[in-house]
């Protein structure tokens, strides 16, 4: 078996690449290319869970077989991972030989790239305020990857814990160019925004619908298994809002649940998939646009076999 590492894939997936490799994985998925089960999860009495997710894509250079497995710590120690585990690659690509890939690097980069493909084709094409709910690594690369889409100027942080919004703040220091603004509260952050991006692991909602702005997009990440929820559920009755896979989504996401629940969602609903825009960027947009995602394992095999292709 061959291992690629984190390191592997952080020198091989820079952010416009992994962006691409979005764009390719989306349209896979919503041309029916992919056969892919929703995540299967176990959990433990300490709040960690452990998520499996195998698929097949049938054609083109990432066709094959692959599994993800991981396990999930909601509470990471500051700067460690939250998913750490292995996606197994093993058909005819792979010589007669499985090969493994770090899943923690390749779900921090794809979750990241995924909003930033999102951010390109919904949100405003000027937007330059962002607002960052949430602290740990998927918070510093959903900065990175907004700084490849769109002219961010001003960047708003909220978190739960002072010492980790301290620590983020810092870490975004390094970005000279961008105006720095700590939040006291979730409302606060996301008032003057042009892009929201909700990256915790929330169990009730931080934000409501009163608390945005007038136009805004929002990438709406982190509430991705039932017990989780970032968003009031009245917010996906105001704002038109894309998935990334119906049937993952409606699955795994409880806001999207209580929204058609109370009432906010017909019954008849049918949440249009990101990979359905066909690369477009949306035409006549709406004040307000919402991109939900919890993580396909489509992405996973993408990005996996992208490291792959490219170190043999």
């Amino acid at each position: 078996m061959h291992y690629f590492n984190r390191a592997d894939v952080e020198q091989t997936l820079s952010i416009p690449l992994a962006i691409e490799l979005s764009q390719t994985a989306f349209a896979l998925q919503s041309q029916g290319k992919v056969v892919q089960s929703v995540r299967s999860i176990i959990p433990a009495p300490d709040g960690r869970l452990m998520g499996t997710m195998p698929a097949y894509i049938s054609e083109g250079k990432y066709s094959g077989f692959g599994l993800k497995s991981v396990l999930v710590n909601f509470n990471p120690h500051q700067g460690s991972a939250s998913h750490e585990g292995c996606i197994l690659l093993f058909d005819e690509q792979t010589n007669g030989h499985m090969v493994a890939v770090d899943a923690g690097s390749v779900t921090e980069l794809r979750t990241a790239a995924a909003s930033a493909w999102a951010t390109h084709l919904l949100a405003p094409q000027h937007a330059t305020h962002l607002a960052i709910l949430g602290t740990g690594l998927q918070a510093r690369k959903h900065l990175l990857a907004m700084l490849a889409v769109r002219p961010i100027q001003q960047v708003t942080i909220w978190g739960r814990d002072q010492t980790n919004v301290d620590q983020f703040a810092t870490w975004c220091a390094k970005h000279p160019a961008l105006n720095i603004t700590v939040a006291a509260t979730p409302a606060e952050a996301v008032s003057d925004a042009d892009i929201i991006c909700t990256v915790t692991a929330a169990r009730a909602p931080l934000l409501q619908l009163g608390d945005l702005p007038q136009s805004c997009h929002i990438n709406a990440i982190g509430a991705s298994a039932i017990g989780f929820q970032e968003l009031d559920p009245a917010i996906y009755g105001a704002v038109e809002h894309y998935v990334d896979s119906r049937e993952s989504c409606w699955n795994a996401s409880q806001c999207l649940q209580q929204a058609q629940e109370k009432g906010y969602l017909p019954a008849d609903h049918v949440s249009p998939e990101i990979g359905e825009l066909g690369g477009h960027l949306l035409e006549n947009r709406p004040e307000r646009t919402l991109f939900k995602s919890v993580g396909l394992a489509v992405q996973d095999l993408v990005f996996a076999r992208e490291v792959m292709n490219k170190n043999q």
